[in-house]
């Protein structure tokens, strides 16, 4: 209870202390918080710095902290590794012209960063007296310097590897004033410039080695203000800022005078007046003051863009307990702007990014602050006379804003109504020529306020007085270029009556047309062309639009049927642009352009770019480019090119839901956006697009979803080898600009694997499954919100091939089949050589022994015959003998030829089929026809053999049972098949009466054997027709 009642104090305190300090506090300064919860090692930061490869560096009391800006890598001593960081509380950080990163620690001296290891190399030599490492620099000869907080200065010599000390130590070449050195910095004349902790100020010659001090005299109000200077800022070579411990001291280089709290009031250097930890200029020529004793950050603006902040001078950044987009402590330790003109603060208690947004400017609500707004939901906002702002809310009263001094006006509803508004909703706010300011609201009413005197009337709807306002929920009020003031109710359109404070209903005349204005209708928006065109936006009820010239009324709803009518029946705004279109916003159907020429709607929604279909405000800057505020963003519009570019709360908005009728375009052309946390204003033309290109890193390499191990670290690898089962990978990267990802768009390519880029969109992971073995590339690009993008950034990645599909395994593969298919052919050739011998001594043996015995058989019997004492049934015993043996040698002598390996040949068979044919077809006349080609020698022994025996059989039953005079013969040769065509001109017979005879069984069944197909065709009278067909494959 204790420390919430001193918090609370202490924020009364502040608020009151900066009184006229706070203005900033609506502005687009929203501070994203970064701290151990995010990753951090810890939060009190001491240093940051961005590298060329676009990583920011943050040195902290516990560990090293590289970013890129989704994650940290954290960087900390680890015993018994001497390439670890040598002491992880790290005091100070530099980037050498050559890219080098060295590091100064507390205790463990200076060392460098190797990149390409991720390791680390101590610099110094290790020393109690200069291991603390206060701060660093490079100067012109590119030698590193740096200051300690006992040992002095310091210089390292990198050309020739030695150190060289300047301190107060009897020992020191010469007696220097200092020994804490606190920072380090150089002019154009290549003298150094140092703050130390104690001893003032230091100039140094380092040619010389001679040196000027500066330090605090009581009695000249020229001096510096303090002898402890924490930091130094060279100003374009004209002044030296000094960070000291008692405030703002400016050094004029030329002439040495010193200023205390330059260009500053009495009460801004009442705040300054405390220890200074350092001053920053950003880009923009701007200055921030950051203080160490927990007074926060002050925003110093010497020539001050009225634009932009309003003619603030001097503003001031607390921690707020009630703004999570506040500081996250008020002690500052550092601050740096990066490369994207991102302002970093390191505190005691995190770090703290200020987005270069674009040039928003917030107003807000702070329940603890008078100088707020007095309601969180904008529901109207309208300028009027005097550069005031009058802007209405959804349960908060009104406020008026004056645009001069930023001073801010509550308006509300009380219980006594006569000083008050009558109902604390408002919905519409608006201030007519003569200045008067009309508010209405959802339940109370028409309000009439006068600026002047501050006082309100009330105009209510009474159920006795037919004259009365017909809905107390006004939602539209305009006044016309003829003067009439229309009021928008949520139950009628009414004309307003200022003299005679009478309402009647609008019912204009209206010509050659039966149907009249409807006089019951919700009204959401009311607008006037130029042509005095009025046109009347309806909830649920389209569009109308009434020509006061033509006296004539149109009427627009949505038609299915027709693609060019109105998207939605609920009109949430309505304006017309330059060129004479009226854009119409409405609820769920987007924005829809009107061309009056043609009568046609033209939508745009969603599906062209917008955030969301439900749009409530439009305006169109001088540029002729259309500012649309939706439920999710808003959106500019450039006809142009015909896209959205969408701006969020990462661009400076604050908060991504807009709301009804709270959008108003200024004379000068500022516009203003309100929605349910306040509301933003800005000029369009300060909103530019931002041609920073993002830098894009690899930020992982997994394989399997865990982290590779590589032989050094992955921003300096350029080639990756994967064994071949390694081919589950996962690529991480990042955009080095530190803007949110959701502003961000990434596309890659793997080329060997996708044909063409892969639009990720927001994604940081790229995953690939199942390479095949090979070289592939990676690639990987991103865009900023402003759709500008960077150059790609490749990574070479090899997959090994598996040992079973390398080279050297299929040439050993290869060989070894080589040599087994020689040993198979050498043994094939070995196994048909045997087969052969063995062919011909069977061949052999049948002629020799067989053969002779059957030729002995034959002769005997012939010679039986010749013998006169034999019988008649002995001649005819002998005859048979000598017939069947003539016949038994004739079949023998076939059976010996094919199995002899000498006739093997193709011609050998051809021939003895034609021998065959001339020895059995004696007496007919007879033809053999071969065509050329013909492989016989490509069958198989047995289907020769087959072969043969049924073109033999064939031939037989010719010359036994056919009585034929002429028979040929063709051996044909068809693709995949061997024909053979026998046919003879005899008798015929009739084949279903000899289908079971023996001889045509025996034919059938060897072509069957040899999977042939056989024909037999005949007739009797007309010969007959055998073909043969063997399949040669």
């Amino acid at each position: 209870m204790q420390k919430l009642c001193l918090k609370i104090l202490i924020l009364f305190i502040l608020f009151f202390t900066y009184g006229e300090l706070t203005t900033a506090q609506f502005r687009s300064f929203a501070f994203e918080r970064l701290t151990i919860e995010d990753g951090l090692s810890n939060n009190s930061i001491n240093c940051i710095l961005q590298t060329r490869d676009g990583f920011l560096w943050i040195a902290t009391k516990d560990g090293l902290n590289r970013y890129d800006g989704q994650s940290f890598k954290i960087f900390k001593n680890i015993p018994l590794d001497s390439t670890s960081l040598p002491e992880n509380y790290v005091m100070s950080l530099l980037e050498s012209r050559d890219g080098t990163l060295w590091v100064g620690t507390w205790g463990g001296g200076v060392c460098k960063y190797n990149s390409m290891y991720e390791t680390f190399m101590r610099s110094d030599s290790p020393s109690p007296l200069d291991d603390y490492i206060q701060c660093l620099f490079e100067d012109n000869q590119n030698n590193i310097w740096y200051g300690t907080t006992t040992g002095g200065l310091n210089k390292l010599n990198r050309k020739m590897g030695n150190i060289h000390s300047y301190n107060k130590k009897p020992s020191s070449k010469m007696q220097f004033p200092a020994d804490n050195i606190t920072f380090i910095t150089e002019d154009k004349k290549g003298f150094l410039w140092m703050g130390t902790w104690n001893d003032g100020l230091i100039q140094f010659n380092p040619q010389k080695e001679t040196f000027k001090q500066f330090t605090h005299d009581v009695s000249n109000i020229h001096s510096i203000a303090n002898n402890g200077v924490w930091h130094l800022l060279n100003d374009d070579e004209k002044y030296l800022w000094l960070s000291t411990f008692s405030g703002v001291d400016l050094l004029n280089l030329n002439t040495f005078e010193i200023t205390h709290q330059p260009n500053f009031s009495t009460e801004e250097k009442s705040h300054l007046t405390t220890p200074i930890r350092q001053i920053l200029k950003d880009h923009f020529g701007k200055y921030w003051i950051g203080t160490y004793d927990y007074r926060g950050l002050f925003y110093y603006d010497k020539f001050p863009d009225k634009k932009q902040l309003n003619g603030n001078v001097l503003s001031a950044f607390l921690n707020e307990e009630d703004n999570p987009k506040s500081l996250s402590s008020n002690r500052i330790r550092w601050m740096y702007e990066d490369r994207n003109f991102n302002i970093w603060i390191g505190t005691e208690d995190g770090l703290n990014e200020l987005p270069a947004t674009k040039s928003f400017v917030q107003y807000r609500r702070f329940p603890l602050r008078k100088s707020s707004l007095g309601g969180n939901v904008v529901s109207s906002i309208c300028e009027g006379k005097n550069n005031s702002l009058w802007v209405g809310f959804g349960g908060g009263g009104f406020d008026k804003i004056d645009l001069n001094t930023n001073a801010i006006s509550h308006f509300n509803h009380y219980s006594d109504q006569q000083h008050g508004l009558s109902n604390y909703d408002v919905v519409t706010i608006y201030e007519d020529k003569k200045g008067s300011v009309w508010i209405g609201t959802r339940y109370g009413g028409l309000n009439l306020f006068n600026p002047q005197t501050e006082k309100f009337k009330h105009y209510l709807n009474d159920l006795k007085n037919p004259n009365s306002i017909i809905s107390n929920w006004v939602q539209q009020i305009l006044e016309t270029r003829r003067g009439q003031l229309l009021i928008g109710t949520n139950d009628g359109l009414q004309i307003f009556d200022r003299e005679k404070e009478l309402f009647t209903s609008y019912n204009p005349v209206i010509k050659n047309d039966s149907n009249s204005f409807p006089l019951t209708l919700s009204v959401n928006a009311l607008f006037e062309d130029r042509e005095e065109n009025l046109w009347i936006g309806t909830w649920l009820e389209g569009l109308f639009r009434y020509s006061p010239n033509e006296q004539k009324l149109y009427h627009y709803v949505p038609d299915v049927r027709n693609p060019f009518s109105l998207s939605s029946s609920k009109v949430t705004t309505i304006i017309q642009d330059s060129k004479g279109f009226i854009w119409v916003g409405t609820h769920s159907g987007g924005v829809n352009k009107f061309d009056k020429k043609t009568g046609k709607f033209y939508h745009f929604s969603t599906y062209n770019g917008l955030p969301n279909d439900v749009v409530f405000g439009v305006q169109e800057d001088k540029g002729g480019n259309l500012w649309v505020s939706t439920l999710n963003g808003l959106a500019k519009y450039s006809p142009a090119s015909n896209t959205f570019r969408v701006y969020d709360v990462f661009d400076g908005l604050v908060h991504n839901q807009f709301n009804w009728r709270a959008s108003y375009k200024s004379k000068s052309g500022k516009m203003y956006f309100g929605g349910i946390n306040g509301f933003v204003a800005f000029y369009p033309d300060s909103i530019v697009v931002d041609t920073i290109i993002s830098p894009v890193a690899f930020t992982s390499f997994r394989v399997f979803d865990k982290e590779a191990a590589l032989p050094k670290a992955l921003a300096s690898t350029k080639e990756i080898v994967l064994q071949y089962d390694q081919n589950f990978i996962s690529i991480e990267y990042a955009a080095l600009d530190f803007s949110p990802n959701q502003k961000h768009n990434f596309a890659y390519m793997l080329k060997g694997v996708d044909p063409v880029w892969v639009n990720a969109g927001r994604r940081t992971t790229a995953f690939y499954t199942d390479l095949q073995n090979g070289k592939y590339t990676f690639f990987v690009k991103a865009s900023n919100a402003d759709n500008v993008w960077s150059e790609p950034i490749s990574l070479s990645i090899i997959v090994l091939p598996a040992w079973w599909m390398t080279w050297w395994f299929r040439l050993m593969v290869i060989v070894v089949v080589i040599l087994f298919g020689i040993l198979i052919y050498e043994y094939r050739v070995n196994q048909l050589l045997k087969i052969e011998r063995i062919r011909y001594d069977i061949a052999s043996d049948l002629h020799d022994e067989i053969g002779s015995n059957l030729s002995s058989i034959s002769v005997d019997g012939q010679m039986l015959l010749r013998s006169n004492t034999l019988n008649q049934i002995e001649r005819e015993l002998s005859s048979d003998i000598s017939k069947t043996a003539m016949e038994t040698i004739d079949a023998m002598r076939d059976i010996i030829w094919f199995i002899n390996p000498k006739n093997d040949a193709g011609e050998d068979i051809i021939f003895k089929m034609k021998e065959t044919a001339a020895k059995l077809l004696v007496g007919l006349e007879w033809s053999f026809n071969s065509s050329p080609g013909i492989r016989l020698d490509l069958f198989s022994l047995e289907v020769r053999r087959n072969i043969f025996l049924i073109y033999k059989e064939v031939l037989t039953n010719v010359i036994r049972h056919s009585a034929a005079k002429k028979c040929s013969i063709d051996l044909l040769k068809e693709p995949n098949i061997l024909k053979i065509i026998i046919q003879d001109d005899g008798k015929g017979f009739d084949i279903e009466k000899v289908k079971k005879n023996y001889g045509l069984l025996s034919i059938q069944k060897r072509a069957d054997n040899i999977k042939a197909a056989l024909e037999v065709t005949s007739k009797l009278g007309n010969g007959t027709l055998v073909i043969l067909k063997v399949l040669t494959k």
